[in-house]
């Protein structure tokens, strides 16, 4: 691979453009038959960006980053800066100039955001993330609000919310055993309880359980979900050929396979 190319991916993963790519891709395949469905995958996709790498700069601050991110952000801390800023900026403004109507949404999304805040953000001892045994749910109450329940507010439909709880849920567990080594032991991480082979394991039977779900409960897109979770499947058994510290990228390519093959079908 050209080194131009391997410095551009490497930015696209720590910046986390790749995730917030997927997500769109996988958002506006969920709800394409809505007119606004582009805007709210947008909306989140500036969201992802805005907060991710504003909890990056946070963690900078607080010396919460492992080394080799560190090393990789002290190189591009001012376009991360501009990322998060100008991200966060558009997504508020789309918010607010499409969504404002809603309000029932708002409540809710306030006390979203405020999780995401208190997510890296210390009271005292510990920031939300750092409560033995939580992380892994906090992030996945978070994302699934923003992935099927908001938009349900939003657009009337309940969106394949078990199948898309399953691949959610798979998708973090790689997110922890990234950092399996660095996030402190009291964190009690699904990694650090079973470690990394009961980890894979675990991605398995729930990928194995959305494959399932899938052939029980057929729709319109049941070919997309089942092409998604094989991947997912497959995926495991390449953990220690790929490394450790872009094995979640790789996993994360989930929800743009999803999103891809719902448009395509």
């Amino acid at each position: 691979m050209h080194p131009s190319m391997r410095t551009f991916i490497e930015y696209a993963i720590r910046s986390h453009l790749h995730l917030a790519s997927f997500c769109f891709i996988y958002v506006f395949g969920l709800y394409s038959i809505n007119t606004n469905a582009w805007i709210y995958a947008l909306m989140l996709s500036l969201g992802i960006l805005g907060i991710y790498n504003a909890h990056r700069l946070w963690k900078d601050y607080t010396n919460d980053l492992p080394d080799y991110i560190l090393d990789w952000l002290s190189t591009n801390r001012f376009s991360v800066i501009i990322i998060s800023t100008c991200s966060s900026a558009g997504a508020l403004f789309l918010y607010l100039s499409f969504f404002w109507q809603y309000r029932g949404i708002h409540m809710l999304t306030g006390f979203a955001v405020t999780l995401s805040f208190f997510y890296v953000y210390r009271l005292r001892r510990y920031n939300l993330r750092e409560i033995p045994y939580l992380k892994i749910f906090l992030v996945f109450l978070i994302w699934f609000f923003l992935l099927h329940y908001l938009p349900f507010l939003i657009f009337g439909k309940l969106v394949y919310p078990i199948n898309g709880a399953i691949l959610l849920f798979a998708i973090l567990i790689p997110s922890d055993m990234k950092d399996v080594s660095f996030d402190p032991l009291h964190m009690r991480t699904i990694p650090q309880v079973i470690g990394i082979k009961r980890s894979l394991l675990l991605l398995r039977t729930l990928v194995s359980l959305g494959v399932l779900n899938t052939l029980i409960v057929p729709s319109l897109h049941t070919k997309a979900w089942l092409i998604g979770f094989i991947y997912l499947f497959g995926l495991t058994f390449f953990y220690q050929r790929i490394n450790a510290r872009y094995y979640f990228s790789w996993i994360d390519l989930g929800f743009f396979i999803v999103g891809v093959s719902i448009i395509l079908t």
